[in-house]
């Protein structure tokens, strides 16, 4: 009995896995291919753009998941508790960050991110900007190793026995739920972020030349 309900809850885990294999994140979300310099009118429209996007149905529902999302107790299995704790992290980085990229935005733009005129604003650091796409990078990088060794995890948690298996359901479906919106958030912030990079050096001339 305890072998069948072993296969059937690895079975269910080979199929979270598969369905976050889908999605899996193989290349940093945090880093933007097209480096070409942008003029004031194409910086624009690619906020815009953006704007559009976290507006989206999609993206919202990516982010009210996220928000409810709880994470499960400790499973006893080492390699998948890390990577709970690990999307517990950066899920927790990611909402301690939203507040900046309007602040950012409106005070680069002048603008809120609903287009109205900003009032109030604190002027920002170059350097301040710098810093937050660092960080979506390294945010990245972990996202990035941590979706790498969520595939080998039906692997472990066949090994660990049927109690610790059964736990393991409840992480996997977090692990995976995490790692799809943490995937939208980062890209997009740091998207968002580098776009706002690029704006101030335009506005305000390079001052690293």
């Amino acid at each position: 009995m305890k072998k069948l309900l072993l296969i059937a809850v690895f079975a269910l885990a080979l199929g979270v896995t598969a369905k976050a294999q889908d999605e899996n994140v193989t290349e940093n979300p945090a880093e933007v291919s097209d480096t070409k310099t942008m003029s004031l009118d194409e910086l624009k429209a690619q906020r815009a753009t953006l704007l559009a996007l976290s507006k989206s149905e999609e993206f919202l529902e990516k982010l009210a998941k996220v928000d409810k999302l709880q994470a499960p107790k400790e499973t006893g299995i080492g390699g998948l508790d890390a990577l709970t704790s690990m999307a517990a992290k950066l899920i927790e980085q990611m909402k301690t960050t939203r507040g900046s990229i309007p602040q950012f935005y409106a005070s680069v733009t002048g603008q809120t991110m609903d287009g109205s005129p900003a009032t109030n604003v604190t002027p920002i650091q170059p350097d301040q900007l710098i810093a937050l796409s660092k960080m979506f990078v390294t945010m990245g990088v972990d996202l990035v190793k941590s979706s790498k060794e969520l595939i080998t995890m039906p692997g472990e948690i066949k090994s660990a026995g049927v109690m610790k298996a059964m736990k393991a359901l409840k992480s996997m479906a977090y692990i995976k739920n995490a790692f799809v919106a943490l995937k939208q958030e980062i890209s997009y912030n740091a998207k968002m972020t580098q776009n706002l990079i690029a704006t101030n050096k335009a506005m305000n001339g390079d001052k690293s030349k």
